[in-house]
Formats: C-alpha cells, structure tokens, sequence
C-alpha cells in the first residue's frame, strides 16, 4: 500500500490508459459493481476510470449496454 505523500504505483509509467484501469482496479472486490454505477449514472459522457475499464472502452459498451433492455437486478 502507498501512503499519500507517495506517488502510486502505476504514476509515471507509459501504460495506456486501457492498461492503467486494469492495474488501477485489479483484485477490487466491487469492480462490476463500479462499472454498473458508472453505465447508469454517466453513460456515454464517462470520464476516468470506473469498473477497471478506460473512459473510451466504457464509452464502447456502453451502446451495447443500453441496448441491453432490462436493467432490473441480477438473479
């Protein structure tokens, strides 16, 4: 764990922003959760990193995921 006077981690390193979301979020126990939260609530104007995906692989899915239909929970 780093503390908040550190740089984390991934600062610095030349990733895509597609390889830093994965690093970010890997082993998060709510990552799906995340991503659902952000598909409902910002749609297609996400910014950052949610669910361990980059703005424009969310931006992708979610075309995908609005035409999905039912957004009644999972069973």
């Amino acid at each position: 764990m780093w503390a908040l006077a550190d740089s984390p981690p991934w600062a610095g390193a030349d990733m895509t922003d597609r390889e830093l979301a994965a690093r970010m979020c890997s082993g998060c126990p709510v990552r799906a959760e995340c991503l659902e939260v952000e598909l409902r609530t910002a749609g297609a104007t996400t910014l950052g990193v949610w669910g361990g995906l980059s703005a424009d692989d969310r931006r992708a899915l979610y075309l995908l995921w609005a035409q999905r239909g039912d957004r009644g929970p999972r069973s």
